[in-house]
């Protein structure tokens, strides 16, 4: 009998800003032979973990905690509960990103509020240390209600595995970092990678094996590729189109990833809430839509890859849903299960250990 997959599901709480119905980060169970979801019960509770990772090779899970004041917490996994090890100020406002760095010894923020990248030491006990780096950001871009400053969207590790790539929502930009995870202060000179068409939005970025990057613009509504240069700290766009072929009202796509192939790149789209789905031009880098499938709950924020299944939080809906994706063609398809979970903004199955 196959054994249940454990999920990792983030939450905004009460009293925060954003505020919502959560608990901090909750626990669900997927079934592999059927795409249902059970469980639900809050494992670690902290406030608004908007954003959730784990280390690469320890029993340690992070969040941000996404508030004014931000903060970023850190856990430790025993079985199927999670006890709080400490959370450190990240020096900016509202982080609702992170990265646990592969050589397992940083953790990243990126802070939406003020542009804001920290970089924070794992402790000897996993937890989160005060932030070593603070890096500030300037600028500005066309959309006055969302760009009048900068806005770190997200980080990731470019595919040289030198620098850091910070989308920034704010500013229409990729900034690159050298990062040095042996030096005491990781961080070199920050620069700015490429420039986005004024109004992009750039948001969450997905790196592939090739050296392209697959950024999700949420202000326009289209899939951007660029190919990284890793001599230059620089990546060219050599393509982009759009995220939904939905028509009627705006369109913010969320997360976007690859398939663990890499042959197939998946975007969540809120507003037409969809998931659609691209096949990769192996030559080229390229995608070219397969298939867009609708999820059946409102406003997919996030979604994340699990035993054949997709598994997709709806933030409006207060549900996740799970679409069954195809061995053969890779397309998803709705399997028809609901679970109700309050806010869900972040799905992230547990590693097997």
């Amino acid at each position: 009998m196959a054994e249940r997959r454990l999920l990792w599901i983030g939450t905004y709480t009460p009293g925060c800003d954003p505020a919502g119905d959560g608990s901090g980060v909750h626990r669900v169970w997927l079934d592999p032979r059927t795409g249902e979801l059970s469980g639900g019960q809050a494992a670690g509770r902290t406030d608004n973990p908007s954003f959730l990772a784990a280390h690469p090779t320890l029993p340690y899970l992070y969040a941000v905690n996404e508030r004014p004041d931000g903060g970023v917490c850190g856990f430790a996994v025993e079985g199927e509960e999670l006890r709080l090890l400490g959370e450190a100020p990240t020096g900016g406002g509202s982080p609702c990103h992170l990265l646990v760095h592969p050589a397992g010894r940083h953790v990243i923020t990126a802070n939406y509020a003020d542009g804001v990248v920290s970089v924070h030491p794992i402790g000897p006990d996993g937890a989160p240390q005060p932030a070593v780096e603070v890096v500030t950001a300037v600028g500005s871009g066309p959309d006055a209600d969302r760009q009048e400053g900068p806005h770190a969207h997200s980080v990731v590790l470019a595919p040289d595995g030198r620098h850091l790539l910070v989308a920034d929502l704010g500013t229409d930009e990729l900034r690159a970092l050298p990062f040095d995870p042996d030096a005491a202060d990781p961080l070199g000179e920050p620069t700015v990678a490429a420039r986005l068409a004024p109004g992009t939005g750039p948001r969450h970025v997905a790196v592939g094996s090739s050296g392209h990057l697959y950024v999700a613009g949420e202000l326009d509504s289209r899939v951007h590729v660029l190919r990284w240069n890793g001599a230059t700290a620089t990546a060219e766009r050599i393509a982009d189109l759009p995220a939904t072929s939905v028509e009627g009202e705006r369109n913010y796509p969320a997360e976007i990833a690859l398939t663990h192939d890499g042959a197939l790149l998946h975007v969540s789209n809120r507003g037409a809430d969809t998931i659609a789905t691209f096949r990769i031009d192996p030559d080229t880098g390229v995608p070219h839509p397969l298939a867009e499938t609708p999820v059946g709950v409102r406003w997919p924020r996030h979604f994340a890859q699990a035993d054949g299944y997709l598994v997709v939080g709806g933030q409006q809906s207060g549900e996740l849903s799970v679409l069954r994706v195809d061995p053969e063609t890779g397309i998803p398809t709705d399997t028809g299960h609901r679970f109700g979970l309050p806010d869900p903004v972040c799905v992230l199955p547990a590693t097997p250990r």
